[in-house]
């Protein structure tokens, strides 16, 4: 019989405030609909709430995660996503309307409140000190409020049960130039945490486990088992959709994630400030599909200041799996000129609808793309607009990255499980 597994809900508990979901977002959710419709013995989940950290049923966890979905709009087709025909707007008709993203982003936190209580009222859930089933596993791959010890130290008076941390990567240790103060302090508390608490730990690649366990080891962490894979591609982008047409007839790049400093999508405009120069009215568009955060701003300033880019860049926010399946599908390439990564979702998805992908040099998007990807340095400016410029004037090296794809074979969602249990069983 297979081991009780609690699933912590904190980040899914505040994703219902974001209007899309970060890619930590998106494997906390699969991990969680994962657990609760097919882990086979005993599955709960687990919240920290005023009147402390609280265990609700498989059932409640279920319904959540379906709560969740519907706000993430994951189940909405594309033809009837409000983002996805903002994105045909400028795209199509040439639209110059901004997106109202962060205004809409205010109210759809505001909403969202009375309607989760709505749903499904205060429950006030059981004591998880009392109520956890014994020698359960604790999973929490969700990064997030480690920090507090409030989520964590009720595992001291469980000794029986063992605990299992994801850490998607040390980026604010590693980098700390490319997040804020609060970031670095907030990794810093994290690793804490799991050197007093971790049985075992979850990384998404090579990279980042080398990464984690060297941090980790320096600051005394024993030996424990480690589990590195690499993350599944969602079912959405595994659907062999025909193309659309319309936006087929439109040349566009795309580069998909959070706006922020560590994404280089500063380097992606200056890019496109020359490519304008070069190509005039025929250059493709450059669409920047991701929410905006705080240290994003510089970016919609960039391109708030400059004819050109408002032209041809645009930014849309809130896009369902679905509407980005069909952007990513009719695109002519994936952008990642990031600075750092610990995975990289977006390749693989890129891969899986058979999207060529030019990805920064890092060893995590090497590790991650292969020899199916082609790689330039985040920093040289020229060497990304040379690479843009040659898709755009020379087909063969666009049919050339294509006919490397034919040999991707992506990570299902029951391959990836199926070794995860593995590991979980495995556990002392």
């Amino acid at each position: 019989m297979a081991r009780p597994v609690i699933c912590d809900g904190l980040r899914l508990y505040l994703g219902i405030s974001s209007a899309t979901p970060r890619g930590v977002n998106r494997v906390d959710h699969v991990y969680g609909r994962y657990f609760v419709e097919n882990w086979p013995g005993e599955c709960c989940g687990v919240l920290p709430t005023p009147w402390g950290v609280r265990l609700y049923d498989r059932d409640l966890s279920r319904r959540m995660l379906a709560y969740v979905q519907n706000i993430w709009r994951e189940n909405l087709p594309a033809g009837i996503d409000p983002a996805f025909s903002y994105f045909q707007d400028r795209l199509l008709n040439g639209s110059t309307t901004m997106q109202q993203g962060e205004t809409r982003r205010r109210r759809h936190i505001v909403a969202t409140i009375p309607r989760f209580v709505r749903e499904f009222g205060l429950h006030l859930g059981r004591s998880v000190v009392r109520a956890a089933p014994r020698n359960a596993i604790y999973l929490n791959v969700g990064q997030v409020c480690w920090a507090s010890p409030i989520t964590t130290r009720w595992l001291h008076r469980r000794p029986d049960i063992r605990a299992v941390f994801m850490l998607h990567d040390v980026i604010p240790l590693e980098r700390p130039e490319l997040v804020s103060r609060a970031s670095r302090m907030e990794m810093d508390w994290m690793l804490r945490t799991v050197i007093e608490r971790a049985a075992g730990l979850l990384t998404t690649t090579e990279a980042a486990s080398d990464a984690v366990i060297a941090l980790l080891r320096q600051r005394g962490l024993p030996d424990i088992p480690v589990c590195a894979l690499h993350l599944p591609v969602d079912d959405v982008f595994l659907r062999p959709d025909p193309p659309d047409r319309a936006l087929h007839q439109h040349s566009y790049f795309l580069a998909c994630g959070a706006i922020e400093r560590r994404k280089n999508l500063l380097l992606l405009l200056k890019v496109w400030e020359r490519l304008v120069e070069r190509f005039g009215p025929a250059t493709p568009k450059l669409v920047l599909a991701g929410t905006m955060e705080m240290d994003g701003e510089p970016i919609q300033q960039h391109i708030m200041q400059s004819e050109a880019l408002r032209r041809h860049v645009i930014v849309v926010s809130g896009l369902g799996s679905p509407s980005l399946r069909q952007i990513m599908a009719n695109a002519r390439a994936l952008l990642m000129p990031s600075l750092a990564e610990g995975f990289g979702l977006p390749v693989v998805e890129a891969f899986a609808v058979g999207l060529p992908v030019l990805a920064s040099d890092i060893p995590a998007l090497r590790e991650v793309g292969g020899d199916l990807a082609l790689y330039i340095d985040p920093m040289d400016e020229a060497g990304w607009f040379d690479a843009v410029a040659g898709l755009i004037d020379d087909p063969e090296q666009d049919a050339a990255l294509r006919r490397r794809l034919a040999t991707y074979r992506p990570v299902t969602e029951s391959d990836y499980f199926g070794r995860i249990r593995d590991f979980l069983e495995s556990l002392d």
